[in-house]
This record gives C-alpha cells, structure tokens and sequence, in this order.
C-alpha cells in the first residue's frame, strides 16, 4: 500500500524517531556514566528493603555493631556513616536479600588475613560467615540483614586501614616514620568494594609496594607449614660441637637443616650417623650465615640457642616484619638508602629496581650502652667532605675529659680543640666521623658516615656506636648518593676525601630517602630467609602490644631510643 504522508509529514514522522532514538542511547549512557556504581542497586532496595535501611541507619548513628566481637566502632564510625550516606543508608553486600559475590569474596579475603601478618578474628571472619550462610535457610529479618551488612562494612573499613598503614601507629613504639604525610583514604577504598569486578585484589593492592614484603608473605606461608608439622624435628642440647666430632644429637641435627632447607634433601648419611662430617657443617654454616653469626661450623650456645627456636617463633618474627612494613612512607624518590639495623647491613636502591644498586656492612648504636640507632624515616640533604667531629656534650664529659685529665697529651694526639666552648675534632684520617659524613635531618641527630675504625666491621655482631651509623664502605656509599650528578665517580670523591678542602659540604640535586628499619626477618631475592636477634627488644615489645588485641592499646608515651646524643658517632 503506498504511503499518502506528505514529504513534511514523513519528515516530521523520522524527526520524531530519531529523537526517540537519541533518547534511547543517551538514556543508556547515563546509565553507564552518571548513575554511580552503589546508586545502581537501587533497582533492588524495593520498598520491601526500607526497614532494612531504617535499621541500618540506627546502626551507624549509634557507633555500635552487636553481630561483632568487638561492637563499638566509634572510631570508623565517621567512615561507615559516608559509606552509607553515599547510598541512603541501603544496603552494600545484599541483591535481592541475599549476599552478593563481592560480599563472599571480602569475607573470604577476612579469613585469610593471616595469610599476611594480621588476624582474622579481629574482622570477624568466621561471625561474617555464619551470618552469609543463614540467608540460605530462610527468609531474612530486616534486623539480622542490617546487621550482617553493616558488620561486613565495619570489618572491612578496620582490614583495610590496618593492611595497609598497620595496626599500631609507628610512634606509640617511638619509632619516627610519619615525616612523611601518608595520602591514604580508607572510605574512597571501601567504597569501591562493593561493585568491584575482583575486591580481592583491590584489597591486594593495599600490600606495601616493597618487594621485601612479598618475599615475606611468601617465607610466611613456608614457615606456617613448618609450624603445623607434628613430626618437626627437634635438637636436643649439644655439647659444643667441633667438625669431625661425633653425638647422639647428630641425627637430628641433619634432620632439622633438612627441614629448613639448609642441607639438600639428597645429602647422603655417613655411616656413622653421629658423626659431625663435612657436608654438615657446610650446612650449619649455611644455617649460622642465615641467622646472623659467625660461619665457622662450630655449635656453640648461639647456634645452638638459633637451632632449637621453634618454627611457631620464626612465624611470629615474620609477622612482626610484614606489620613494620606497613608503617613505611612509600618509596617515591628516585632512589633511597636502607639501613636494617639488627642485620647490620646497608643498602641502596634505585626505585626501578628490586636488587640494590649498593650493599655493604654497618655499624649501628650499641644494645649495651642503651645507644639505640632510632627507627625513623628522613631524607638525605647534603655529603660532609673531610667533616670536623662536634663532640657530643656527655661524651665529652664521660670519655673524652677524662682521658685527658690522664694524658696531657691526649687532645694534641687525636686532634681534639676546644670551639666555641665544645670539643671538636679537627678533620682527618684518625677522625671519628672518618672522611665521609651523610645528613639526613631528624629529629635524633643521627647520621652516616666513614670510620677510621674498619675491624669491627669483622664481626658477625656490629652494636658499637653511640646511635650513628658507620659504614664500611663510604666512597661507595657516597658514588650512590651522588649518582648523576656533576663529575662525582669514585676517583673524585676519593680525591676529595684525601686531600680536598675541609668541612667540604655537597648538597644533594634530588632527594633521597633513607630509612633506618627495625626487622628480624629479611628475604633475599632467591627465597633465602634470614633471621635476626631482637637486640632493642623491638619485636619483644611490638609482640607484647599485639597480644592484647584490639583495640591495641598505645603506650601513654612515645618511646625514644635511649640516650642518643646529638652528632653522635
């Protein structure tokens, strides 16, 4: 039949269509574009969900959640309010009066928290659960289904500030970490929970982004195996045992460095099985590298002592170090200097890489003496050429007049001269800063530098300073910090160290971070694990404080480390 519309008319008639037809699409697009992601469940908050929403309003407002073992939330109580004032106070695990995927997969990442240092009581997982299970059996109260969102949404606001800035503030234990400001927003994270594709991962990308910490998660899961076996094996007590002796207690010696990775699963047994032969002490110096002593195959009572620790212990130490991690600013400079003080070791790194640019040893404050070296976080300013040496007020007064009461002779001998009312000692090659110094500002005066010194760099243990850090290989040190700038290679700063000009200062082109940590466990890239002594007593305390669960109480004061003197050495 032929259409009788006049051209106007069908003009008209396609206008019209058209117009519908953008209608359509952009009605579509801002379904995809405007409409926010919780806005979205609207469709499913039916009049029928208003209770809910009432109920879960009355939650909120009174900073008490009765489904948690823990039900005051009064400080997330701000954060779960703008998580529901986003959405009108309906619900953010529930579709349809059931559990939504997301909802099942925080509550799965909850039960796995100790999978990286945390608890999985302290966010209810297994409460969470049960409640999720009890929508399956029946029709659900208004009361119970705003209770298990709402504890869902308070567990999830707690696991992702502590995973990801940790559970106790670094400065409750003195340690100085906060320089630098932490941009971080627990309820912009949360928030995006509860529509995510894979809020597990989401909640992944809270880890620090410290390869360290990986590595440690990974040993953590390694170690927890070793903890759960009944059949660990155990050393009895040794007599100091030399290469070539023989004991009962051989046995299972080769059986625990078996477990621990330290003798291969293929060394062969000697026939006489008590008999301390070479392949074993290969391993037990393998072992005593890992844990911090000297490598000389001998058991005495360190070794020993480092032999029976139980695997439940290392697991503890392991925890201990992922929580410090969290307390680090991110590593943003180009490049940054690491000091992990009961290791006794410095490294350097550029961001790009995972492997240090630069390694070597470090003296650190004595354990003895109460001279801590401070656990903080600073940036490194300027290198000190051929640096005088102020004397600290109590060290000249304890040590140094003194000894020259004794000796008149003592000052001219080790370049000592009063300035300014203060000892100082003139620059040179029996300087106790050495020929090198490192300044970072802080708040303890502490700082790196050369030493005339260089045995003590020998030994296995290397507490001995008064809180500064010496380090054993200055010019190499001072190569990294200077990387790209001007014409310092090493010929040049060695030049400038020997026979430059005095109290020579070099102020850095960019910044360098250094953080001077605190941990028992290191991993190295291969897997290898090592293991520390507490010598602060840092883990000790830390363990202490984590043990009375949450809220985890703070000291009523910051704990400084003893007695660090200003321009200490």
């Amino acid at each position: 039949m032929q259409d009788r519309r006049t051209v106007g008319e069908l003009s008209s008639a396609a206008a019209r269509e058209q117009a519908v037809t953008w209608w359509r699409r952009f009605a579509t697009l801002a379904c995809v574009l405007i409409v926010p992601a919780f806005a979205a469940r609207a469709a499913d908050n039916q009049p029928a969900q208003e209770p809910v929403a009432a109920t879960i309003r009355t939650i909120v407002e009174s900073g008490r959640q009765p489904l948690l073992h823990r039900p005051d939330f009064s400080n997330r109580q701000d954060a779960v309010r703008q998580l529901y004032e986003a959405v009108r106070f309906h619900p953010l695990w529930l579709r349809s009066d059931q559990p939504t995927t997301q909802a099942a997969e925080v509550i799965r990442v909850l039960f796995e928290a100790d999978r990286r240092g945390l608890s999985p009581d302290d966010y209810d997982a297994a409460r969470l659960s049960e409640a999720a299970a009890r929508f399956a059996s029946a029709a659900t109260p208004a009361a119970d289904a705003a209770a298990f969102d709402t504890a869902l949404t308070v567990s999830a606001v707690r696991y992702v500030s502590d995973a990801h800035l940790g559970r106790v503030l670094p400065r409750a234990v003195g340690f100085a970490l906060e320089a630098k400001p932490r941009l971080f927003d627990p309820v912009a994270v949360a928030s995006r929970l509860p529509a995510a594709e894979a809020p597990a991962q989401q909640l992944a990308a809270l880890d620090p982004q410290f390869p360290l910490f990986g590595r440690l998660v990974t040993a953590l899961a390694h170690w927890r195996d070793l903890a759960a076996r009944s059949d660990f094996p155990q050393v009895p007590n040794l007599p100091k045992l030399h290469p070539g002796e023989s004991d009962a207690g051989v046995g299972p010696l080769r059986e625990l460095l078996r477990a621990v990775g330290d003798l291969p699963g293929t060394a062969r047994v000697p026939k006489n099985t008590r008999a301390y032969d070479p392949e074993l002490v290969k391993a037990v110096k393998r072992f005593q590298e890992r844990h911090g002593l000297g490598a000389d195959g001998v058991i005495g009572e360190a070794t020993l002592s480092e032999l029976q620790t139980a695997p439940a212990t290392r697991v503890r130490q392991i925890e201990l170090a992922l929580e410090r991690l969290r307390w680090l600013p991110p590593a943003d400079d180009e490049a940054f200097v690491v000091v992990n003080i009961p290791e006794f070791q410095l490294r350097g790194y550029h961001r790009e890489s995972s492997s240090p640019a630069v390694q070597m040893r470090a003296v650190v404050g004595a354990a003895s003496l109460r001279r801590e070296t401070p656990v903080l976080y600073a940036t490194m300013q300027y290198v000190v050429f051929r640096p005088y040496w102020d004397v600290p007020p109590a060290i000249a007064r304890n040590e140094i007049l003194p000894e020259a009461a004794q000796d008149p002779s003592y000052f001219s001998r080790h370049h000592y001269e009063f300035h300014h009312g203060r000892v100082r000692q003139l620059p040179g090659n029996d300087n106790a800063l050495g020929l090198l110094k490192f300044v970072f500002p802080n708040p303890f005066h502490v700082y790196m530098h050369d030493t005339p010194t260089k045995r003590l760099f020998a030994k296995s243990r290397r507490d001995f300073s008064h809180g500064c850090i010496r380090v054993s290989d200055a010019p190499a040190l001072a190569e990294f910090v200077l990387h790209g700038q001007g014409t310092w290679d090493r010929e040049a700063i060695e030049t400038a160290m020997n026979s430059g000009r005095n109290n020579r200062r070099v102020y850095l082109e960019r910044p360098l971070g250094v953080y001077l940590l605190y941990s028992t466990v290191v991993v190295d890239e291969d897997g290898t694990t090592h293991f520390f002594k507490d010598i602060y007593a840092h883990d000790a305390r830390l363990d202490a404080v984590l043990a009375k669960g949450p809220p985890y109480p703070y000291p009523t004061a910051a704990r400084r480390p003893a007695q660090v003197e200003t321009q200490s050495q």
